[in-house]
């Protein structure tokens, strides 16, 4: 029941991103327009790229040091593609370093152009590694949650967890964030103060998939406020990439104050599923029960 609750999200999770992406937190960057992507300077060596004509509206992010690079999912792959591949090409258009292929989970939409990446990199936590026979992961149709693609891929690196990476003059840290799903992470850049939150917070509405990821959910904004501060800048995978800071502490406000039955959710059907919604001013969490 739990997987087919998913399938019916994924299939309508962009009913929620276009009501939340009225809010913009920082004044516009460069952009780089083409047919399928919108490629967004975001400081001088990161690029967010976005895809507004999917029905994700997923937004990934190229992370380039002075030495190599890290790309932060890979998109919906519902576009048409150009040179042979769907993503790479327009990578290469942005850096001619090595690329490490990151996922911030590994739901359908973050993961469709993995096969064009010769490197890709899992965050260094137990219980993913106990998954991987022989260098290979396969991938469950609950990690896809939709589809049957990609079966499985090689592990190439194990990144280790909250930890300083050195890209060349530049410092990341990978950090295991639970609530939307157990192997989500987060990429906190230390070096130019941005964390890149995956599906852990973004503009819209927010899916937890059991009554108990509220809990999970609580103790990754914990750490994330316990070492981030108001001068990191956060961004989400979906529709309007930047996030406010001052999100971040309003949600764990709202996560407490769901914790302890102060805050009420209202029960509707969502897709023919019951669901608990809860609302606090600009944030709102769906619970499927």
């Amino acid at each position: 029941m739990r997987k087919q609750k998913i399938i019916i999200l994924i299939n309508l999770i962009f009913v929620f991103a276009a009501c939340g992406d009225s809010e913009n937190s920082s004044a516009p960057q460069p952009t780089i327009k083409e047919n399928w992507y919108t490629t967004t300077k975001v400081t001088k060596n990161i690029y967010s790229i976005a895809e507004p004509k999917s029905s994700q509206r997923n937004v990934s992010y190229l992370i380039i040091g002075d030495e190599k690079a890290i790309m932060f999912d890979t998109g919906s792959g519902e576009n048409s593609g150009q040179d042979g591949t769907k993503m790479i090409y327009k990578l290469k258009e942005l850096t001619s370093l090595p690329i490490t292929l990151l996922l911030s989970h590994f739901h359908f939409d973050h993961n469709q152009n993995i096969g064009e990446f010769k490197k890709v990199a899992f965050p260094d936590v137990a219980f993913l590694k106990q998954k991987v026979i022989n260098g290979t992961y396969n991938f469950t149709a609950e990690d896809l949650f939709i589809g049957n693609y990609p079966k499985n891929v090689t592990v190439n690196e194990w990144l280790p967890i909250k930890t300083d990476i050195d890209l060349g003059n530049k410092k990341i840290q990978i950090i295991n964030i639970p609530g939307h799903t157990s192997e989500s992470v987060a990429i906190i850049d230390t070096t130019d103060k941005i964390a890149f939150l995956g599906d852990y917070l973004y503009n819209g509405e927010l899916f937890l998939f059991d009554v108990d990821d509220i809990n999970k959910y609580k103790e990754s904004v914990d750490y994330l406020l316990s070492i981030l501060d108001i001068n990191y800048r956060l961004f989400g995978a979906h529709g309007t990439p930047e996030v406010s800071f001052n999100k971040l502490k309003d949600l764990q406000e709202f996560l407490k104050c769901i914790q302890e039955s102060i805050c009420t959710g209202v029960k509707e059907k969502y897709s023919g599923y019951n669901t608990l919604l809860y609302k606090n001013n600009d944030l709102s969490i769906r619970i499927f029960i």
